[in-house]
């Protein structure tokens, strides 16, 4: 377990590579859908521009949260508003890396654990934005959770986080594939079923089928709660982004097995 001052720096650290991860959620999927085989120089060059208009940033409009809140919402150069997905985004990461280290201590552990909540933070905005799980994130968070099961640096042994992945994946592969057979077209999208292995790594199959009944649940109650609001039923021919479901679920049995 960390101490005050470890905890205190990991949270300004996650605030700062929040930041980044804001660049990684507006770019990513705009190269995928461009090309692909595009190269992740797209998250490093060009340098940081304002969403809305393309306006270079300067370097007081790149402190996070600070200069979000100071600019009141709203790009400095064009007015426009600025989706507070950019200060969620920080906040968020700021608590999972303090989060990471208090729990874990500072050490490979903890940094694996606030890699793995880094990357499920971005995997969860830009599924909720774009409706995609690229691979080189979801691929990554597999491969990280078998390599620190295989190191010792989780909870679970490597043949357990082994099963894990392939029942992860199989499990939604095989649904979809029965669903496909009587509705005509999937349920599923392939990046939910490299979603669901990789917290397999990281959780062990037995922990499988529950994260998928909570993010059924989850999906259930969030398309209620926006049929309530919008006054409007949502058809089951509408297409939903099930990874952020996966993700809430997911990450539920990841804080509450700490």
């Amino acid at each position: 377990m960390g101490n005050f001052i470890e905890i205190f720096a990991a949270s300004v650290l996650g605030l700062i590579f929040g930041s980044f991860l804001n660049v990684v959620i507006h770019r990513l999927p705009k190269a995928i859908l461009k090309d692909a085989d595009a190269s992740l120089n797209c998250l490093l060059w060009p340098g940081s521009t304002a969403p809305c208009c393309g306006e270079k940033l300067y370097w007081y409009e790149n402190i996070p949260v600070i200069s979000w809140l100071v600019l009141g919402g709203n790009c400095g150069h064009c007015k426009k508003p600025i989706t507070p997905r950019y200060i969620l985004v920080e906040l968020l990461t700021g608590v999972a890396f303090a989060w990471s280290i208090w729990v874990y201590g500072l050490g490979i552990t903890g940094s694996v654990y606030a890699l793995f909540f880094a990357m499920a933070i971005t995997l969860f905005f830009i599924d909720l934005e774009t409706f995609l799980l690229p691979d080189r994130l979801t691929l990554a968070m597999l491969w990280l959770g078998l390599s620190a099961a295989a190191l010792g640096y989780l909870s679970i042994s490597p043949v357990d986080a082994i099963l894990g992945a392939c029942l992860g994946y199989l499990l939604p592969w095989t649904i979809n594939a029965v669903y496909y057979a009587f509705r005509k077209h999937d349920g599923f999208g392939g990046g939910d079923f490299k979603l669901l292995a990789a917290f397999g790594a990281w959780l062990g199959w037995a922990e499988i089928v529950p994260i998928l009944c909570g993010a059924s649940i989850i999906g259930l109650i969030v398309i209620g709660l926006v049929s309530i609001v919008k006054r409007e039923k949502l058809l089951m021919s509408q297409a939903l982004p099930f990874g952020p479901f996966l993700i809430l679920s997911g990450l539920s049995f990841v804080i509450g097995g700490a």
